[in-house]
């Protein structure tokens, strides 16, 4: 055997891993679009509630904080942002600083929303890692750790 080839046990494994993250990964945005159909998000789309998430509960962060939050680019934010002020969620604001810089904060709505986005999160990784150990639990956030660091990487 070569150095890149693999024991077949090994390529094996590999593919069951990608079907695996795959797999989670199109499972958890099934379950959070599912998520979205209550009173407090009807009619948001993932995107959006994620703009809420990184607009922040208790904050009026320049825009280019959510952006980059995002990964995303201004004038994308600035479209999300118009289409959030104007259905009551997001508000904006400039800053006493600098009038040029446009603070962007949640209203009541757009706090409930976060909450319930969160308390879905919480209650989604209490449930799927009920049946683990610690010591399985510990090992897979190890492991995660890691995988996520890859894909950051990639961005």
């Amino acid at each position: 055997m070569g150095k890149t080839e693999m024991p077949p046990v090994a390529v094996q494994r590999r593919e069951q891993l990608d079907e695996l993250l795959s797999g989670t990964f199109n499972s958890i945005l099934r379950i959070e679009e599912r998520s979205l159909d209550n009173r407090l998000t009807h009619g948001l789309t993932i995107t959006e509630v994620h703009t809420i998430v990184a607009v922040g509960l208790h904050e009026r962060n320049p825009m280019t904080v959510v952006a980059a939050r995002l990964g995303v680019t201004l004038a994308t934010l600035t479209t999300a942002v118009n289409k959030l002020a104007k259905k009551g969620f997001i508000e904006r604001s400039r800053s006493e600083d600098d009038r040029r810089v446009v603070l962007v904060s949640l209203t009541k709505k757009g706090r409930q929303v976060l909450r319930a986005h969160n308390l879905f999160h919480h209650q989604m990784i209490d449930e799927a890692l009920a049946d683990l150990t610690d010591e399985e639990e510990r090992v897979f956030a190890d492991a995660l750790v890691k995988v996520k660091a890859f894909f950051d990487a990639q961005e």
